[in-house]
C-alpha cells in the first residue's frame, strides 16, 4: 500500500506514526510525507530567524506528538515524551548530532520550566526528532517504510483506482491513499488588499497583507516611521515583539514586579486597532496538570440534550449561550469564594456553593447572599468601553483595562476569577465540536454561533501568555504602542493610510500591516492544489439553509464527518483523498490547535480514525 501524506506538521506526522504502528507486520505499506517546509510544517519552521523569538500559545508540558491511551477508538499507544519532557531528556543530544538547527535551540534548553512559553522552532526540532525516531527507533518492520520529500504537491489526478501526486519539480507519485493536512493557505488578495498594494507603490508607503509574521521582512524601518496594525490578536503579539524586541528595545522587570520598556530609539511608532478594539485576555498561569480537565457542572451533554430535546430537536442558540455563560459565571463566583475576596463568613461561603448548584440565576443567588464581586457580564466583557464617557483619557483607560487582566491572570487558570473562568471553556471545547458534528443547531443557528460565539471564544481562551500582555502596558506606558478603540476603519488620504475608529480617534502612517493570518478561503487559496482540486470539483463548500429558505456557504471544504474523505461536486465520498485540519474549519469547529497529552486530543484522535480507515482497506 502507497499512502501519500500531503504536509509534515502535527496532523500529517500524527497520521504517519498511526500508520506505522497500527499496520499489521505483513502488511507492505510505504509512507511518503511531502510537504514545501521541513519537517513540522510551515508554523513551526526552526529555520525561521523569527521562530527562535516568536512564543507557541500553549506550555510546554502541554505539547505532544505521541499518541496515549486517553484517545478514544485510537488504537494502541506507543509511549513517548511530551515536548518538556523532550527538553529534558533527548533534546540536547539531537541538537548535538544535527548542527543544521540553529544554536539558539541550545540556549532555550538551558533555562525550560515545565509551565513555560517556549519559541515556535522548538517544536519543529521536535518534531523532526519524532520523524527519526519513527524511522529508527521505532524498529519499522521490513515491509513498512516512511520517507520525507521536501516538495509541495500541484495536483492530484485519479488513475483508474489510484492517484497520480504531481509534484513542483515536474516528477509524480502514484499512491492508493491520500492524507491532506494542508495547514494555513495563503490567499489571493481581496479588492480593499489590492486597492492598499496599489496605492503603497504609488504614493511610495508599504503595505503587508495577511501572512505568517515568521516570515514577514521587518526589519527595515525607522524611529520615523509609522506602522499602522491591523489586528489585535495572536498575529498582532508576534508583530509587536518584532518592532520592539527586533528593534534592541528592552523589558525589565521592577521591584514592583510591572515591566518596563527602554526603547533603542529606532523603534518605529505603532498604532493598532481592531473591529473589537481589544486584544484577547491574557492566560492565566497555569495551575493545571498536564492532562487535567475542568468538569462543567450545568454544561454538559445531558443538559444540552434535555435543551435539544425541549426545541422540537434542535439546540437554540440562545440557549446553548445562556447554559454556557451560567457555567462560566457558576466557575467565576466559585473562584471568588474560595479567594482572599470573599467576604463572607465560612459556614455562609458553603450555603452559597451549594445554593448555587440548584439556582436558576446564580448572580441573582449570590447577591442574596451578600456576595462582593464584580459580576461575570458577558456583554461588558466583550465591550468593556460600552459605558466610556467621550472625554475620557482612552490609553489610560487602555493601561488599566490591561492591569486588571494581568492581576487576575497572575492568580492562575484554576483560582482566578476571571481568567479561572475563562479556561474552563479551552477545557470543554470538544463537547462544543461535538455538538457541531452532531448538527445540534439548526443551519439558521449555526450562523449565529459561528458570528457571535466564535468572538467570544476568540476573546476569552485564544490569548497569549500573560508575558505578552504585560509587554504590550509597558510599550503603551512608553509611548511606542497606541491602542485605537473599536470599530477601527482603513483608509486612505493625502498620501498615507488612516485608522480611524467609533469614538473619533484618527491616525495617519506611512506602513499599514494586515496583523493576521488570511482566513480560510476556499476560493481565494493561492495554493495550486487547492485551486485543481476546487477546478475538478473534489473540493467543494457546504451549503445551508436559514429558516426562510435563504441560504450561506461557508467558503471551506465539505468532507465525511465519519471517514474525513472530501465530499465532491455530487455530494459523492471521493474515496481515499481525506482532508482534516485548518480547511475544514466551520464544517468542524476550532481546528486551530496543537496536540495536548491525556485529554484524547482531536488532531490525535482524529489522526487515528483517519489511519485506522485507511488500515481498513488494504
Amino acid at each position: 500500500m502507497q499512502v501519500a501524506i500531503i504536509g509534515a506538521g502535527p496532523r500529517g506526522l500524527t497520521v504517519a506514526e498511526r500508520l506505522l504502528n497500527l499496520a499489521d507486520s505483513q502488511l507492505s505499506i510505504n509512507i511518503q510525507l511531502f510537504d514545501n517546509y521541513a519537517i513540522g510544517g510551515r508554523v513551526w519552521d526552526p529555520f525561521l530567524p523569527q521562530n527562535e523569538k516568536f512564543l507557541m500559545n500553549t506550555i510546554v508540558e502541554q505539547i505532544t506528538l505521541f499518541s496515549d491511551d486517553s484517545i478514544v477508538n485510537g488504537g494502541t499507544p506507543i509511549a513517548g515524551p511530551n515536548l518538556y519532557q523532550w527538553c529534558q531528556s533527548h533534546a540536547q543530544d539531537f541538537l548535538a548530532q544535527h548542527p543544521e538547527f540553529p544554536n539558539a535551540y541550545h540556549d532555550i534548553l538551558n533555562n525550560i520550566d515545565a509551565n513555560q512559553f517556549v519559541p515556535r522552532g522548538l517544536f519543529g526540532v521536535y518534531a523532526a526528532w519524532f520523524y527519526e525516531w519513527l524511522q529508527k527507533y521505532n524498529k519499522l518492520a521490513n515491509n513498512h517504510t516512511l520517507e520525507f520529500t521536501q516538495q509541495s504537491i500541484q495536483d492530484i489526478s485519479q488513475l483508474a483506482n489510484k492517484y497520480q501526486l504531481t509534484l513542483n519539480d515536474g516528477s509524480s507519485f502514484l499512491a492508493d491513499q491520500v492524507v491532506m493536512a494542508l495547514g494555513h493557505a495563503d490567499n489571493e488578495l481581496t479588492a480593499e488588499e489590492l486597492k492598499f498594494q496599489d496605492y503603497a507603490h504609488q504614493y511610495h508607503l508599504s503595505y503587508m497583507p495577511p501572512a505568517h509574521p515568521a516570515e514577514v521582512e521587518l526589519q527595515h524601518f525607522s524611529a520615523q516611521d509609522t506602522v499602522l496594525l491591523r489586528g489585535l490578536g495572536l498575529s498582532f503579539f508576534d508583530y509587536m515583539a518584532a518592532l520592539t524586541e527586533g528593534y534592541d528595545g528592552q523589558f525589565i522587570r521592577q521591584v514592583d514586579n510591572t515591566l518596563r520598556y527602554i526603547p533603542s530609539g529606532k523603534e518605529p511608532k505603532i498604532i493598532a486597532g481592531s473591529r473589537s478594539g481589544f486584544p484577547p485576555h491574557a492566560r492565566g498561569e497555569n495551575q493545571k496538570t498536564t492532562s487535567e480537565l475542568y468538569q462543567p457542572q450545568f454544561f454538559t451533554l445531558p443538559a444540552l440534550d434535555a435543551l435539544k430535546a425541549a426545541n422540537h430537536g434542535q439546540l437554540a442558540y440562545h440557549d446553548f449561550k445562556s447554559l454556557l455563560i451560567k457555567e462560566l459565571t457558576y466557575k467565576h463566583l466559585l473562584n471568588i469564594l474560595n479567594s482572599d475576596q470573599n467576604n463572607l463568613a465560612y459556614a455562609q461561603s458553603e450555603q452559597l456553593k451549594q445554593a448555587l448548584l440548584t439556582s436558576p440565576d446564580l448572580l441573582q443567588t449570590s447577591q442574596s447572599f451578600g456576595l462582593i464581586d464584580t459580576p461575570f457580564d458577558i456583554e461588558t466583557i466583550m465591550h468593556p468601553e460600552k459605558h466610556l464617557a467621550d472625554n475620557v483619557d482612552y490609553q489610560a483607560f487602555i493601561i488599566d483595562y490591561l492591569n486588571d487582566d494581568i492581576l487576575d491572570a497572575r492568580q492562575g487558570n484554576k483560582v482566578a476569577p476571571f481568567a479561572g473562568s475563562f479556561d474552563t471553556l479551552r477545557d470543554m471545547r470538544d463537547l462544543i465540536r461535538l455538538l457541531v458534528e452532531k448538527h445540534y443547531f439548526s443551519d439558521e443557528d449555526y450562523e449565529t454561533f459561528l458570528e457571535d460565539f466564535n468572538a467570544i471564544n476568540v476573546r476569552l481562551s485564544v490569548g497569549p501568555p500573560l508575558y505578552r500582555i504585560e509587554q504590550l502596558k509597558a510599550l503603551i506606558e512608553a509611548d511606542i504602542i497606541t491602542i485605537m478603540a473599536p470599530e477601527i476603519s482603513i483608509s486612505t488620504e493625502n498620501g498615507k493610510f488612516v485608522m480611524r475608529d467609533k469614538r473619533g480617534h484618527s491616525a495617519f502612517g506611512n506602513v499599514l500591516v494586515e496583523a493576521r493570518l488570511g482566513a480560510i478561503h476556499l476560493q481565494l487559496a493561492k495554493n495550486p492544489l487547492i485551486q485543481n482540486l476546487r477546478q475538478k470539483g473534489w473540493l467543494v463548500s457546504p451549503t445551508y439553509t436559514r429558516n426562510d429558505q435563504s441560504t450561506y456557504t461557508l467558503d471551506v471544504a465539505n468532507i465525511d464527518l465519519r471517514t474525513f474523505e472530501i465530499l465532491n461536486a455530487h455530494g459523492q465520498v471521493q474515496p481515499n483523498i481525506y482532508l482534516y485540519g485548518i480547511p475544514v474549519e466551520g464544517v468542524k469547529w476550532f481546528m486551530t490547535v496543537i496536540p495536548r497529552p491525556g485529554v484524547n486530543t482531536i488532531i490525535l484522535r482524529e489522526g487515528a480514525w483517519i489511519a485506522q480507515h485507511i488500515l481498513s482497506q488494504a
